[in-house]
């Protein structure tokens, strides 16, 4: 079975020192047996441009057979319609959406998430990069209410939507909305809390929910063994990678 990590990440953040450079986040994933690594620049979250930081994720997957590049598009930017035609040309599965950090309303942002479907990618939405509790004072970012991201896959029933960086108490009281929805996933990176992962398996979230670790903010072992040590085989399965994989495109 391979794992797929839906949430990892590259690149240096202001306020802590992470061992980010792509070399060290893939090598600490393949280490417990990921074989496929989404991951996204850290870079994009404080620029002004955050487009620009996208080059370092493509350049991941130059050199890592593991990394398959999820850019960062900002629906607020002008040039958004010509990076994803660029994340289509260097074969990313997703794109990935920074709403805190790039100040854009979700609700003004259908268009982009259209045309994110047509293209035939998945949209990640992010809610939170760091914990608001850990952040420095002077540059806190709240999170985005996942309510907000179940809203935008409603009204774009269409495209693929992700969840991503959600709580686990989020999740679980989006389980009704999740369900109704065929596209919406939630990735579990972090989910973190006891019983978490089991009481959103036994809410029947179990096919929509897809592993992460939130590398390298997290230590990617503690996720892994949140899933195995709490759920059955065919559940830690599920949620390991083959949701996922029925999720994505296919590598060509």
């Amino acid at each position: 079975m391979e794992i797929v990590d839906v949430s990892a990440w590259t690149g240096h953040w202001a306020s802590l020192r992470l061992p980010g450079t792509a070399d060290r986040v893939v090598a600490s994933l393949e280490e417990m047996g990921v074989g496929s690594v989404l991951l996204s620049p850290l870079d994009a979250a404080f620029a002004h441009n955050p487009h620009l930081a996208n080059a370092d994720v493509y350049e991941a997957a130059e050199r890592f057979p593991a990394v398959r590049p999820v850019p960062v598009l900002d629906p607020g930017l002008a040039t958004w319609r010509e990076e994803l035609t660029l994340a289509v040309e260097r074969g990313a599965p997703a794109v990935r959406w920074l709403p805190a950090y790039g100040g854009y309303d979700l609700r003004d942002s259908d268009e982009c998430a259209a045309a994110v479907g047509e293209a035939g990618l998945v949209l990640m939405v992010q809610t939170r990069l760091e914990d608001p509790r850990r952040q420095h004072p002077g540059a806190v970012i709240d999170d985005v209410e996942p309510a907000e991201v179940a809203d935008l896959a409603r009204r774009n029933p269409r495209v693929p939507v992700v969840i991503g960086g959600a709580t686990w108490s989020a999740i679980l009281a989006l389980a009704p909305q999740i369900l109704a929805l065929e596209r919406l996933y939630a990735d579990v990176s972090q989910a973190d809390g006891m019983d978490s992962l089991l009481r959103m398996v036994e809410a029947g979230l179990a096919p929509r929910l897809l592993f992460g670790t939130h590398a390298p903010f997290f230590v990617p072992l503690a996720g892994l063994a949140r899933v195995v040590l709490d759920l059955e085989a065919a559940e830690a399965e599920a949620v390991l990678g083959a949701n996922a994989r029925r999720l994505l495109p296919q590598r060509d």
